[in-house]
C-alpha cells in the first residue's frame, strides 16, 4: 500500500463521523415524514372537535382559537331536536344494506373461485366492469325504477340500490382472498363428510374473517356516510338518514355550524370505534389482495 493510501483509509471514517446530525437524520426521515403526515391529518379533527364546542360567533370570529367555555349543549340540543329519528334510519339502512350484501358476495366469490362452471370467467369480468359505470350515470334510471316500485321515501327504496351497487367490490375483495385459501382444509372436510354449505359455514368463513370484516367495514362506511342517492330517494321525513337530517341546521341565510360539526362528531365516533376494533383484520386483508 503506497504512502498516499494510508492517510486516505485512515481519514475516511473521519468523514462518515463528521456529520452525525445529517446521519441522524436520514435514519429518522422516514418517521418525520410520517409524524408530519399524521399532524396534517389531525388537524382538521382536532378544528372540528374544537368549533363543536363553540357559540357561532367564536367559529367566525375566533376559527383557530380555544372556546371561552365548552357550549356541550351544542350535543344535548342534536337529540332535542329530534334528530334521532334520522340516526335510527341510519342504523336501519345500514345493517339492512351491509348483512344481505355481504351474504350474496360471501357465496357469489366462494362460488366463482372455486366452483368450475361454464362462463365463470365471463361472469367475474362483467362483476369487475361494473367499476367502469359511474353511479351518477345510473341516477336516472334507478329513480323511476323505484318509483316505478313504489318505494321511495321508504328504508326499502335506500337498502336496494345499496346493495346492488356495493356486491361488485365486495366479491372483488372476496374473490380474492379465496383463491387463496388453502384447498386442503377443503379436501379434509369434504373426507370427512361435510356438505359444501358446511364447509363455507363452518372452515372457509372462519379462517376469512379478515376479508369479511374489511368488507363490512367498508360497506359500512360508504352506506352510513353515504348522501346522494339519500337526497334523492328519501327526501321525506320517514325514511331521511342523518346525511341529509343535518341540513335542518342549515337555513336560507345562516347556518348553526357548531350543531353541524356535533353531528359530524358523533357519527363518526361509532366507524371509528369500528375501525379501531377490527383494524388489524382491514390491514391484512388489503394485503393478501396484492400478492
Amino acid at each position: 500500500m503506497s504512502e498516499a493510501a494510508v492517510p486516505y483509509a485512515a481519514e475516511a471514517p473521519a468523514r462518515r463521523r463528521r456529520n452525525p446530525a445529517a446521519a441522524f437524520v436520514l435514519r429518522r426521515l422516514p418517521h418525520l415524514v410520517l409524524i408530519a403526515y399524521c399532524a396534517l391529518v389531525l388537524v382538521p379533527i382536532v378544528w372540528v372537535m374544537t368549533a363543536s364546542v363553540k357559540t357561532r360567533r367564536e367559529v367566525f370570529l375566533e376559527p383557530l382559537g380555544l372556546p371561552a367555555e365548552a357550549q356541550w349543549g351544542n350535543y344535548a340540543n342534536i337529540f332535542e331536536s329530534g334528530f334521532h329519528h334520522y340516526i335510527w334510519n341510519s342504523v336501519i339502512v345500514t345493517v339492512g344494506s351491509v348483512v344481505p350484501m355481504v351474504v350474496v358476495s360471501i357465496m357469489a366469490a366462494y362460488a366463482l373461485a372455486r366452483r368450475v362452471f361454464i362462463g365463470r370467467g365471463a361472469i367475474y369480468v362483467l362483476i369487475v366492469l361494473t367499476y367502469a359505470i359511474p353511479v351518477h350515470s345510473i341516477l336516472v334510471p334507478l329513480y323511476r325504477m323505484v318509483d316505478d316500485m313504489g318505494l321511495l321515501n321508504t328504508h326499502l327504496g335506500l337498502i336496494l340500490p345499496h346493495i346492488a351497487l356495493g356486491i361488485p367490490f365486495s366479491v372483488v375483495i372476496l374473490y380474492s382472498f379465496f383463491l387463496d385459501f388453502p384447498s386442503e382444509l377443503e379436501e379434509a372436510a369434504r373426507i370427512d363428510g361435510c356438505s359444501p354449505w358446511r364447509i363455507l359455514v363452518a372452515i372457509v368463513l372462519p379462517l376469512s374473517a379478515p376479508a369479511v370484516l374489511s368488507v363490512v367495514i367498508f360497506q359500512t362506511v360508504s352506506v352510513w356516510n353515504e348522501f346522494l342517492w339519500a337526497s334523492i330517494a328519501a327526501s321525506g321525513e320517514e325514511a331521511r338518514v342523518w346525511t341529509t337530517g343535518i341540513m335542518q341546521f342549515q337555513g336560507e341565510y345562516s347556518s348553526d355550524w357548531p350543531k353541524i360539526l356535533a353531528v359530524v362528531n358523533l357519527m363518526t365516533l361509532p366507524l371509528l370505534a369500528i375501525y379501531i376494533v377490527a383494524q388489524r383484520h382491514f390491514v391484512r386483508a388489503f394485503a393478501g389482495i396484492g400478492k
